[in-house]
């Protein structure tokens, strides 16, 4: 079976062949309502979703109902004390609250295609060129040291 995502007016569906019914069908994702559709063509498809995203959004206005929101932009993540007061930490080290520290790294699992690991190696080579004293040095370092700290040691 392949899954596909289609998208129209803030809805998202789902595009499913199955090769055991000879069909192609999908149904709208992340809503409470039950909204399928069916197609013979990749066009067909597109054009079912749609058509179904518009009849249920038209029958919600004829009846008064309101139509679920697929998303409301708010959800609750549960991720352990420790991740929790690390993330606190973060967000005021860099100034901003707790929902931007998480927003952004939704941002950054979400541009990279799912979570991914993310190493920062911080290293800094500075070359000392002093001829008249030695040759030339290049210092590797954890921490880097004071420019006047490594300009005395060339001298």
């Amino acid at each position: 079976m392949s899954k596909l995502n289609l998208a129209h007016k803030g809805f998202t569906g789902s595009y499913e062949i199955s090769f055991e019914d000879d069909c192609l069908h999908g149904k709208v994702l992340f809503i409470e309502d039950l909204i399928t559709y069916e197609g013979n063509t990749a066009g067909e498809m597109r054009k079912a979703f749609i058509a179904a995203v518009d009849r249920y959004l038209e029958y919600c206005k004829k009846t008064g109902k309101p139509a679920n929101k697929p998303y409301s932009g708010t959800f609750n993540v549960r991720v352990g004390a420790e991740l929790h007061r690390k993330a606190a930490v973060c967000a005021q080290r860099r100034g901003v609250n707790l929902n931007e520290v998480v927003a952004q790294a939704l941002q950054v699992a979400v541009d990279h295609d799912g979570l991914a690991k993310v190493e920062h190696l911080h290293k800094h080579e500075v070359t000392i060129a002093a001829p008249q004293v030695f040759e030339d040095v290049i210092v590797t370092m954890e921490r880097p040291t004071a420019w006047g700290q490594l300009n005395a040691a060339a001298h």
